[in-house]
């Protein structure tokens, strides 16, 4: 099944994950056998101060048997397919984007077919009540938003950086494999600065 390209995102009416929605999936993800980590805005929301984001991603295994069980059931609950990236591949689909009118909710499943994205799922964290729904890394989410680094990614990687704790080694590993090490200085540039404001205010 191929997207629907006479759906523009523009024009769908979107509403911020909310419980039930992430109780569904995490249904969805237990019936089907699917491995999974929320990543994106949603992700960033569990380890930060919560901004409003519109959709629910998630990185899940790169199991085809698996993500057919769970797309079925999606398509079952009234998702319709906006976009499918490599639906036929024999390792399972690499992006599907889907939408559910009724419920204005959308869901991005990118299968992890790098070793990055596969230790991802590996390292995340537990989502209590929501089993088995994981929720990725503070270091995984700040790799993913080094390599897009749009507008809003920069914003939240000043926001998450500030984390306590956070393994800067490991990000540094990954930031020199995704060739965005640059961008990674920068980061950890603006976060010494923050410190340095911070420190001079309460001086």
């Amino acid at each position: 099944m191929s997207g629907r390209g006479d759906l523009a995102l523009s024009h769908l009416e979107r509403r911020s994950p909310d419980g039930d929605f992430l109780t569904f999936v995490a249904r969805v993800l237990a019936t089907s056998g699917l491995r999974g980590a929320v990543i994106g805005g949603e992700a960033r929301n569990h380890w930060a101060v919560p901004r409003l984001t519109y959709d629910l991603d998630l990185t899940v295994a790169a199991d085809p048997t698996a993500e057919e069980a769970a797309l079925a059931q999606l398509l079952d609950a009234g998702f319709e397919i906006l976009r499918a990236q490599r639906r036929e591949s024999p390792s399972g689909p690499d992006f599907l984007q889907l939408y559910q009118r009724d419920w204005h909710q959308m869901l991005e499943m990118q299968a992890a077919k790098t070793p990055f994205q596969e230790g991802l799922i590996d390292r995340s964290v537990e989502l209590r009540g929501l089993e088995p729904l994981r929720v990725a890394t503070p270091e995984d989410i700040l790799v993913l938003k080094l390599i897009a680094s749009r507008k809003k990614d920069q914003d939240d990687l000043r926001e998450m950086g500030r984390i306590e704790g956070i393994d800067w080694g490991y990000i540094e590993h990954w930031a020199a494999i995704w060739d965005v090490l640059d961008r990674l200085a920068i980061l950890r540039a603006e976060l010494a600065q923050d410190e340095q404001l911070i420190r001079d205010l309460y001086s």
